[in-house]
């Protein structure tokens, strides 16, 4: 039981490690991105499996400043561009090469 508790997380424990809510790491597990395992009426994720996935997923937050410059910026170079959809996709492909320059 000890060798348990220093490996697997209950989700209370994952969302704190994570700094993530409790919802979120419950929607990681249903979508197949991290592994769980149920016991009783609660659900265990092994602690390097979390760390993985959220190491994946470091990304620093952005304050309303920073995100308002990053819109404003896109909506001037993507005036052309019709739909929400085109402005998120913009944003996701500026986001990405973000990640890229940081590694």
């Amino acid at each position: 039981m000890a060798e348990m508790a220093r490996d697997e997380l209950d989700i209370r424990a994952a969302a704190r490690l994570t700094g993530r809510s409790t919802e979120t790491v419950r929607r990681w597990i249903w979508s197949g991105r991290l592994r769980a395992r149920k016991l009783g009426k609660r659900l265990f994720v092994l602690r390097s499996d979390l760390e993985a996935l959220a190491g994946s997923q470091q990304t620093k937050p952005l304050s309303l400043t920073e995100w308002r410059a990053s819109a404003s910026k896109i909506l001037r170079r993507s005036a052309t561009r019709k739909s929400a959809s085109d402005l998120v996709l913009a944003d996701r492909r500026e986001r990405s090469g973000e990640l890229d320059a940081r590694r």
